[in-house]
């Protein structure tokens, strides 16, 4: 157990100490919750619990003498001196205690709480003696579960498998509802004038806490992305495993749509008994190494549940996050398994823990769940401004493991699996440009391996797209306007560096609530608006599926607006814009004279035929022949018309 006291708090039990305050003997008497009381007056609470903890720890072993006397200077730092009066004291103690007539109903008390101290430490809870012998019921459970299972990790029956299973899952639920509680108990009701600062601080945190996470899960509600998305490159390399679980998601929605969200969690914690019935669970191949496979584990896209409890769109809420969370549990499992047998198969020391975790690495990656490099207080910053920085990172090492793997297994599939992804996105292109879609082939233009359709652009690749874009860019020195399809190069006053592409690909990647604070610094959003509050609590509450939805009806229409919905809807990102010049936002004194004079509805009645007519001439094959310098002058003039016709 780690003890970590300050140096007031080992002042104040030194001197306790010398002045007799604390007496071995009446702590032994005590009860366990009041020795935590008896050293809140010299430490924290939770320093009491840790010491007390310590303490009594110290009591299980078979020489007490010894372990106390330990125990006094694991958190005094004693001399010699003191260590010889203190272990005298106790001495005396157990002379004491020996002449006792011995009662097994005290002894159970303290073991008992002794116990209840120790769950509250390992779970980081608080554990009152009821909650501790549950701990323990369901623990014996699943122990006795676990002793049916054959030598070689296999079970008698299906049956006894999905028993043990069931029981680790009952045993895990309550633990994490301990722990949930525990975590409930944030805020403080400040009782000094100097406490006010600390209360309102931690209330702001707990608020910015509560928006983050519960904008972050709407968003990415309403759909079963997933698929499109996190699993699109176990479509591209293991096709039938996908498969299997793409038809087994839908059933999971119907049954969270059609009975509840109870049916939900009975979904989620079905998909962990027969995972935990698996062999190589048993060998303990999930866990092993430095990197263990992500089951189990709160997906960043579904950071709370809370949306699933707001009445009749909840059920919607949660319907998502089951099928997302039970689709990504099942894939991984079933990938991890084939990649265990093909590298036994070829020679690979499953026993390495190097070579597990590596293989458990690229599964993670492979569906969605990239490894940060940092963890704690900066891992959790990053998962509150970014929407999916594990996803991204997941796409950057299917594209890099291929070079920097260190596993001779993993960096020869990753390497198979990245010219399997190359190859079928260039085969499905080559279909769609054969079909009429327009298909960029530059990748500076961002616009670069989509499908494009009137406006909307469709990505089939998961997001790696942008990774190639911003490399090309950087390499090239050039960037292609996916509006306009002018290339320019990056040089020159008021053009974009090097750094501003960078920049431009991070900040795409925020998550909702960063994006607000982003547009209310910038005085801006996406479109060039000024941000307002109706638009800002449309951006963190209305899911990505439905804005792209409506984007593509307001700019191709119904038919698109319904394709761009389930092509979303399946994690197949659907993206719709044109050229749009907000008048609204320009102070020259021409714009400004003109708005005075036609009044709000007309002025904007005017900008948006102007915009029109600028997106007609764009789509013209007639611009389209034109060379980038032509494209530019062109394009000025036509602008110039077109305003000069517009604003008189």
């Amino acid at each position: 157990m780690v003890l970590c006291l300050t140096d007031e708090g080992i002042r104040k039990l030194k001197k306790a100490f010398r002045d007799k305050e604390i007496d071995p003997n009446k702590l032994l008497a005590m009860t366990s919750a009041e020795r935590r009381a008896f050293f809140d007056k010299f430490l924290s609470t939770e320093q009491a619990k840790t010491v007390n903890a310590l303490f009594e720890k110290k009591l299980l072993l078979v020489n007490q003498e010894k372990g106390l006397v330990a125990w006094a200077r694991e958190i005094t730092g004693l001399t010699t001196e003191q260590k010889q009066a203190a272990s005298q004291k106790i001495k005396d103690a157990y002379a004491e205690k020996r002449r006792r007539k011995f009662n097994p109903a005290e002894n159970e008390s303290f073991l008992n709480e002794l116990t209840a101290d120790i769950y509250g430490k390992k779970y980081n809870a608080d554990v009152t003696l009821e909650e501790a012998q549950t701990i323990t019921e369901l623990g014996q459970d699943m122990i006795e579960a676990e002793a049916k299972r054959n030598e070689d990790f296999t079970w008698n029956s299906v049956k006894e498998g999905l028993e043990f299973g069931a029981k680790k899952v009952a045993y895990d639920n309550y633990i994490a509802g301990l722990e949930r509680i525990s975590e409930g108990k944030g805020f403080i009701i400040p009782k000094k004038i100097g406490q006010v600062p600390r209360a309102v601080g931690r209330a702001g945190s707990i608020s910015f806490n509560f928006i983050a996470e519960n904008s972050r899960a709407i968003k990415a509600s309403v759909d079963n992305s997933f698929w499109g998305r996190q699993g699109i490159k176990v479509l591209f390399t293991h096709p039938k495993l996908w498969a299997k679980n793409f038809a087994t998601s839908f059933k999971d929605i119907g049954k969270t749509l059609v009975g509840s969200n109870i049916a939900g969690d009975t979904i989620l914690d079905g998909v962990k008994a027969e995972i935990y019935s698996r062999p190589n669970y048993a060998k303990g191949l999930y866990t092993k190494g430095k990197y263990k496979l992500d089951i189990g584990v709160m997906e960043e896209e579904f950071p709370t549940s809370l949306p699933a409890k707001i009445p009749v769109l909840g059920r919607l809420f949660k319907a998502a996050e089951v099928s997302y969370e039970a689709g990504a549990m099942r894939l991984r499992v079933d990938l991890a398994d084939k990649l265990y047998n093909m590298a036994e198969n070829v020679g690979v020391d499953l026993k390495s823990n190097e070579e597990v975790g590596a293989i458990n690495r690229l599964v993670n990656s492979m569906t969605g769940r990239g490894n940060l490099p940092i963890s704690g207080k900066a891992q959790e910053f990053l998962n509150k401004a970014f929407f999916s920085v594990k996803f991204a990172k997941s796409n950057f090492d299917t594209i890099f493991e291929p070079i920097r793997g260190k596993s001779k297994f993993t960096k020869k599939q990753a390497s198979i699996n990245l010219l399997k992804i190359v190859s079928v996105t260039a085969m499905l292109l080559m279909i769609a440009k054969a079909l009429g879609a327009n298909v960029e082939d530059d990748p500076t233009s961002s616009d670069f391996g989509k499908i494009k359709l009137g406006n909307t652009r469709f990505d089939i690749t998961g997001g790696m797209i942008p990774y190639i874009n911003l490399v090309a860019r950087i390499k090239s020195n050039n960037t292609k306007s996916s509006v306009s399809g002018i290339k320019k190069e990056l040089s020159g006053f008021g053009m974009s560096k090097g750094m501003d592409l960078f920049w431009n690909f991070t900040e795409n990647k925020f998550s909702p609530i960063f994006q607000v604070i982003k547009d209310m610094v910038n005085r801006e959003d996406f479109d060039g608006d000024k941000p307002t509050l109706q638009n800002e609590l449309k951006n963190l509450t209305i899911p990505m599926v439905l804005e792209g939805a409506y984007d593509a009806k307001k700019i191709d229409g119904m038919a698109m607006a319904l394709l761009a919905l389930i092509a979303d809807g399946l994690g197949f990102s659907a993206n719709t814009y044109q050229f749009r010049d907000n008048w609204n936002n320009s102070n020259t004194e021409k714009i400004t004279k003109f708005k005075n004079k036609v009044g709000q509805k007309r002025f904007d009645e005017a900008n948006a035929k102007y915009n029109e007519k600028v997106n007609e001439y764009l789509n013209s094959e007639k611009y389209k022949r034109l060379n980038d310098e032509q494209k530019e002058k062109q394009l000025a003039k036509e602008k110039a018309k077109w305003k000069k016709i517009f604003v008189r």
